[in-house]
């Protein structure tokens, strides 16, 4: 008689494979993320990135964008996104990355079309990561991090936040901010 192993196993033991090999988080690798972020986004905008210094005077220490030339994340914050895959702090900090680009060419959408824009920068990074930078492929722990924040107002919803990244990540750049 053969064991059943259902999908949720399955996935159970997916995550955990993932989460035992996830990329370690501290301030040295964000700056060498948002070095690779500028390579890409430095035209539209050059914020600086703030790593567990409340830059942006927020509450908690999560990733925030609070105007063009500021982000401001914590190491613990994107240390547990990672448990969705590896690279996924990089996914947060392009997406914060390009609130930054918002705020450079004034661009200011009714919500959640503003986080869905930042989604699909954040995507757009993503395959760059993946062909020019040679990453392993990461946009589905990606997406399932930004599902994951979804909230049905502001974020919009998992399956917007989903389309979005996606659109990003197979259109580009300029589509996002078409």
């Amino acid at each position: 008689m053969k064991p059943v192993i259902t999908r949720s196993i399955l996935a159970l033991a997916a995550c955990s494979a993932l989460s035992a090999h996830a990329v370690t988080v501290t301030s040295t690798y964000i700056q060498n993320s948002a070095t690779e972020i500028r390579g890409m986004l430095g035209q539209y905008a050059r914020p600086t990135v703030y790593v567990n210094q409340y830059a942006c005077g927020e509450r908690s220490l999560s990733a925030f964008a609070c105007g063009p030339y500021t982000i401001s994340v914590g190491t613990s914050f994107l240390q547990s996104q990672e448990s969705y895959g590896n690279y996924v702090s990089k996914f947060i900090l392009a997406h914060e990355w390009g609130h930054t680009i918002q705020y450079t060419h004034g661009i200011n959408k009714a919500a959640p079309y503003q986080e869905l824009q930042a989604d699909c920068t954040g995507g757009s990074f993503v395959k760059h990561a993946e062909t020019k930078l040679r990453y392993a492929p990461f946009i589905s722990a990606a997406v399932l991090s930004a599902r994951a924040a979804a909230d049905y107002g502001e974020h919009g919803t998992p399956s917007q936040r989903d389309y979005y990244a996606r659109y990003g990540y197979s259109n580009g750049f300029n589509a996002c901010f078409r």
